[in-house]
């Protein structure tokens, strides 16, 4: 499976309370209001078809799949789940989560 980024940009709440149904199924790392990391069995087209039935006129998404290079400052949460789908598993911190605490 696939890790990819999320940002969804809605213009009304009832539209956020449909994403987050629709992305809780899936593995998902929430990051911010409307931004998930999320681990999808399939590509980036089609992470946007099983999303698409909740974007309204107004509303923006954006999907990008992520490889095993980013990087982060304080976002610990997403820094031990992209670890754990690195390793497959429950990993301990890696040096550069230790330094940054």
């Amino acid at each position: 499976m696939a890790v990819f980024l999320v940002i969804l940009d809605c213009e009304k709440v009832e539209a956020y309370n449909r994403a987050r149904k629709r992305i809780q199924p899936l593995v998902a790392c929430k990051l911010s209001g409307t931004t998930w990391l999320v681990e999808f069995d399939g590509n980036a087209s089609e992470l946007q078809q099983y999303l698409q039935e909740i974007i309204l006129h107004n509303d923006s998404l954006f999907i990008a799949a992520l490889n095993h290079d980013w990087g982060s400052i304080n976002m610990h949460l997403a820094r031990r789940w992209l670890t754990e789908k690195r390793t497959g598993g429950s990993a301990g911190p890696t040096a550069a989560e230790r330094d940054a605490k």
